[in-house]
């Protein structure tokens, strides 16, 4: 019988069938999750780092691994949660591209739906966000000018050929995302009392002022 050992085995850098790189994005992931959770339930000034790594049932040294301070937490945090919020919105409102009214309707509903589904979230983007706007720099911006840009882009089809230019449209943009989200506001602080159908209508008659005023066809 040989005597000779097997070889050693090679190192792959995996654990349990995963890669070291598999591995640290499901850490991140986790971090960024419980992030969140705590920040949009607690605020942020209230949730630690240790709370988060508590939560996400990692120690701190894998939160240093992901982020280099809370502060970038925070950003990604409401990046991350923004950009699902806009995704959920186009999904939504893809099949009504060609009729005003169902669009507005179709939009209406997931952005408020979106709201009650998700609290943390929401109160992460809806209210935590206008009180660390100076931590979050840029990306408040960015990710308002992106709701905008998608309002601006669903009107501009059904113009007619004297409808103002863009300048005009995007302050109309913005004080319609202005409304929904301090309608939002209130309905996160009431504990979501009303009956989304009314604010979806109310929101509704808002929108169809505008699109009047705009030359839209009803």
């Amino acid at each position: 019988m040989s005597t000779k050992s097997a070889p050693a085995p090679q190192r792959s850098g995996k654990y349990a069938g995963k890669a070291a790189s598999t591995r640290q994005a499901e850490r991140r992931k986790k971090i960024l999750s419980a992030g969140i959770k705590l920040i949009g339930r607690e605020g942020y000034a209230a949730t630690s780092i240790d709370a988060i790594c508590h939560e996400a049932g990692l120690t701190k040294r894998y939160f240093y691994e992901s982020f280099s301070n809370s502060d970038q937490l925070l950003v990604e945090a409401y990046r991350t949660v923004t950009q699902e919020y806009l995704s959920t919105i186009m999904l939504a409102t893809r099949p009504h591209l060609k009729d005003s009214r169902k669009l507005v309707r179709a939009g209406l509903q997931q952005a408020f739906r979106f709201v009650k589904d998700n609290p943390d979230k929401a109160r992460l983007i809806m209210i935590e966000a206008m009180s660390v706007r100076s931590q979050l720099g840029r990306m408040y911006g960015k990710s308002y000018n992106e709701f905008v840009e998608l309002l601006v882009g669903f009107t501009k089809p059904f113009l007619p050929d004297s409808g103002p230019g863009d300048v005009l449209l995007a302050v109309m943009a913005k004080g319609a995302i202005g409304a929904i989200i301090h309608l939002c506001q209130g309905w996160i602080a009431t504990g979501f009392k009303q009956p989304l159908d009314e604010l979806v209508a109310g929101a509704e008659l808002i929108f169809s002022g505008m699109g009047r005023e705009l030359g839209i066809p009803a």
